[in-house]
Formats: C-alpha cells, sequence, structure tokens
C-alpha cells in the first residue's frame, strides 16, 4: 500500500484497524503515528488553500492581462512600445492607423523611419532624453508614413519599469493633434485680423470723428454769430454725435483689448488702489457733491491692478451718475473675505434696476435710459465683465428700483 496515495479519511481508518490489533506495548508508538496523521491532515489542508489563493490570483493576473490587452487594442490614442535603440516591438491598431502601414510593416522597424525627416534628429534626442529621466517627456512632430501629407501628433514617452521577464522599453503615446493645429493657425489668422480691426478704429475710424468734432468747434466759434439758433445747434449735435462716436470706439478697442492681452495677476494691496481712485476722481466727486465712504482695512486681492483699478472707476463713475433727481450721490466702498474670497462691493443710493435687467446690463451696448438723461455708451459694464473674468473672478448686481445698486466683485485673496 502507497501511504502517499491515500486521502486523510483512510489514513485515519487504517490507524483504527491498526489499533485494534496493536498490542498495548505499542499503544506509544501508535499515538505518534496518529499525531503524525493529524500534523499531516493540517498540512494538507494549509496546502489546499495555498492552492486556492494561487488559483484565485493567477485568475486575477489573467483577468487583469485581458483588460489591459483590451484596453491597448481599443485605445483610441495610438500606443508604441519601442526598444531602447528606438526599434518599435509593439503597437496597438490606433497607432497603426496613424502611421498608416499594417502590423508586419511596422514591427521590428525604427521609429524614425515614420517621422518627418526634418523631425528625425529633434525625436533622436527625445528618445535620449527618456533613458536619462524617469518622468514623462512630450515632443510634437510630424508623422510621414505613407501619407502624401504629413500629420501633426504629440509624443509622450517615458521609460518603463524593469521587469524580470524582458529588457527595458520607452512607451509611447501618439496622440493626433492635426486638428488641434489647425484651429490653432485659425485662431492666429483670427487675432492677425483683429489687430487689423482694431488698428483701423485706432486710426482709420476715430481720425475722421475727431475731424468732424473739430471743425464743428471752429464752426460755432468763428463763424457762431452768422447762424441762426437753429444753425447753432445742428453743428452743437454733430460735435457731441462725433464726441460720442469717438469715445464709443475707444472703449470697444479696450472691450477688444482684454479679450486678448495677457494678464498678470498678483497680489495687491486693496486699501492703495481705492485710495487712488478715490484721488482721481475727487474732482467730479466734489463737483457733484457727492459723498464716497470707504471702508477701512480691505484684505489684499490677486488681480492686475491695472484692470482692477479700470473695473473700479466705472462702477464709481456709474454710481455717481444714476443717482436719483435732486439728491448728492453716495457711495459706498467695501470688501469681505469668504471661503478664502474676496468679496468687493461699491454701493450706491441711486436709481435702481429692475431684476430683470440684472444680467441684461453687463451685455455690450445694453442701456436702459436714453442718452439724454444719462449719458453713456453702453458698453462699461460689458468691459467690466470681462475684465473681471480676465482675472478669474466674477460680477453680480444686487439692485430694486429707487433703493439703489451693489455691484459685487469675487476675485481670490491676495
Amino acid at each position: 500500500m502507497d501511504l502517499r496515495t491515500l486521502t486523510i479519511e483512510q489514513l485515519t481508518a487504517s490507524l483504527r484497524e491498526l489499533q485494534q490489533h496493536l498490542p498495548p506495548t505499542r499503544a506509544a508508538e501508535l499515538s505518534q503515528l496518529q499525531e503524525a496523521v493529524q500534523e499531516l491532515q493540517v498540512h494538507r489542508v494549509e496546502l489546499e488553500m495555498e492552492n486556492r489563493a494561487l488559483r484565485e490570483t493567477q485568475q486575477e493576473l489573467e483577468d487583469s492581462v485581458r483588460r489591459f490587452s483590451d484596453l491597448f487594442d481599443h485605445l483610441p490614442t495610438g500606443y508604441l512600445i519601442v526598444s531602447l535603440q528606438g526599434q518599435i516591438v509593439g503597437g496597438n491598431p490606433a497607432a497603426l492607423l496613424l502611421l498608416g502601414q499594417p502590423s508586419s510593416e511596422v514591427i521590428g522597424k525604427f521609429v524614425r523611419r515614420f517621422v518627418d525627416s526634418n523631425d528625425a534628429g529633434r525625436l533622436a534626442s527625445h528618445l535620449e532624453a527618456c533613458l536619462q529621466s524617469e518622468s514623462q517627456l512630450t515632443l510634437e512632430l510630424k508623422l510621414r508614413g505613407s501619407r502624401l501629407d504629413p500629420l501633426d501628433v504629440q509624443l509622450s514617452s517615458r521609460l518603463a519599469p524593469v521587469t524580470l521577464v524582458e529588457e527595458r522599453r520607452i512607451h509611447i503615446a501618439v496622440t493626433d493633434i492635426s486638428e488641434l493645429k489647425r484651429t490653432q493657425h485659425m485662431l492666429e489668422e483670427i487675432n492677425s485680423e483683429q489687430e487689423a480691426f482694431n488698428y483701423s478704429i485706432s486710426h482709420d475710424l476715430r481720425a475722421p470723428l475727431v475731424t468732424i468734432s473739430n471743425y464743428a468747434r471752429i464752426v460755432l466759434t468763428d463763424h457762431g454769430e452768422a447762424l441762426d439758433d437753429e444753425g447753432r445747434g445742428m453743428v452743437q449735435r454733430v460735435e457731441n454725435a462725433a464726441i460720442r462716436m469717438e469715445e464709443t470706439l475707444k472703449l470697444l478697442l479696450e472691450y477688444s483689448t482684454l479679450a486678448r492681452e495677457e494678464v498678470v495677476l498678483q497680489s495687491l494691496n486693496l486699501n492703495e488702489v481705492v485710495r487712488d481712485l478715490v484721488i482721481e476722481h475727487r474732482g467730479v466727486i466734489q463737483q457733484m457733491l457727492a459723498e464716497v465712504l470707504v471702508e477701512r482695512d480691505l484684505p489684499p486681492v490677486r488681480g492686475s491692478r491695472t484692470i482692477l483699478a479700470q473695473v473700479l472707476a466705472n462702477l464709481l463713475t456709474n454710481a455717481l451718475k444714476y443717482t436719483r433727481s435732486g439728491m448728492a450721490p453716495k457711495v459706498e466702498i467695501g470688501a469681505g473675505v469668504t471661503d478664502g474670497h474676496v468679496i468687493i462691493y461699491v454701493r450706491d443710493h441711486g436709481i435702481g434696476i429692475e431684476a430683470k435687467y440684472h444680467e441684461r446690463i453687463f451685455q455690450i451696448f445694453e442701456r436702459l435710459h436714453g442718452y439724454s438723461r444719462y449719458p453713456g455708451s453702453g458698453v462699461g459694464l460689458a468691459i467690466a465683465r470681462r475684465a473681471v473674468e480676465r482675472m478669474k473672478g466674477r460680477i453680480w448686481l444686487d439692485s430694486k428700483p429707487g433703493e439703489g445698486s451693489c455691484f459685487y466683485i469675487e476675485l481670490a485673496r491676495g
């Protein structure tokens, strides 16, 4: 009988049978044999548990391999596995599609074969840099493949981790950025046209308006006595219209420029910004017998000093302008900190605005009142919103008719 082929139950049964036939003098040996069988039983249970855990681990590994293979094959981004010498040893279907070649024409070939000749040197430097760095490196170049026109792509490459079963590789994700490049080129053309348009506003359109305004003033000064009241009124309206149009063009240029110019954000002393604002407008404040109250110890904010000063100046002049008839303007300026952001407010006690217009007034050329009553171009608040957004903030309004308006600006704390 081969004991190695017996089960635990068979061994136990054999021991019981042996116990019945052994003399009492052999009882100690039988006890030792029973202990050995019990240890064997425990060891066999442990082995079965280990085998079960091993099978589960193997199953998980096989599932992981299947998931990786499925992801690798169906990933929309091209993926290449390259040797340290730049030879392609693997690639997913998306990469083969970008290269425009079947697997038989790609595997075993060097990457430089599929790159535009002008980018071959940059590719070599890129792969060399990957060998020296553990981080991911990117490079934009043109793939040639089987296409007549090269394809703009971005390579995102990194040195693969060390494994025990294969030599180290470089993993390269290949992303088609040709559409992005076309969009970028289109935006550059639009910006170029915008520059030409801005130049036209600054020179070709504003210059005739200045001429009209100047000549109207000369007519009124030198020949006003030869005109009757109606004639002088007409010339005066021509001058006013030219001045108004010039101001509108200037604001349009400002609005357009805000969308394109680079904005550098930094920590600002809000006390100094508001102090300079009040000093700059001291003349009109005194002329209108206005009262401007500024809260003390304003918190620092993160923004552009020039742009923030421009926005606050717009809100202050609006607060002074839209006052109730027969009342001296009163404006309050302050700020508080909420959830790590600074909320600046400019509050007036003027005519107020209905709730249905709270969003509309921030749109360009939106005016709620006639020009003769409250002069303005309808561009100022549109500029204010765009300016605040360029500083990564937001602006909104709280107002009721007859109860004044309060404009809020939220910016990051400085």
